[in-house]
């Protein structure tokens, strides 16, 4: 949680008292950030997928005898599938 959705909290209770009332709240919010959290891990796989695709992509035009991977491209790999690799051991 966050430290806005406690100062939120803080206030409710101290303008209400109504503690079932936040509870309601603490609910929906917590069922919003679940939704979330699936959309989110769902996106990064996608795009993890893609990243693979991409890269085999390149891999088969440099054996067909293309040029460097380009700068770009090799950002979306590191980004998505070698994210734990350090800068400078491109």
């Amino acid at each position: 949680m966050d430290m806005e959705y406690l100062k939120r909290a803080k206030q409710f209770l101290a303008e209400n008292g109504n503690v079932e009332k936040l509870k309601r709240e603490i609910m929906e919010l917590s069922s919003k950030q679940a939704a979330f959290n699936y959309k989110l891990y769902d996106t990064y796989i996608t795009n993890r997928t893609l990243a693979i695709r991409i890269y085999g992509y390149l891999s088969e035009n440099l054996l067909m005898g293309g040029d460097e991977l380009p700068e770009d491209a090799k950002e979306i790999v590191d980004k998505y599938l070698m994210t734990g690799r350090k800068k400078h051991e491109h």
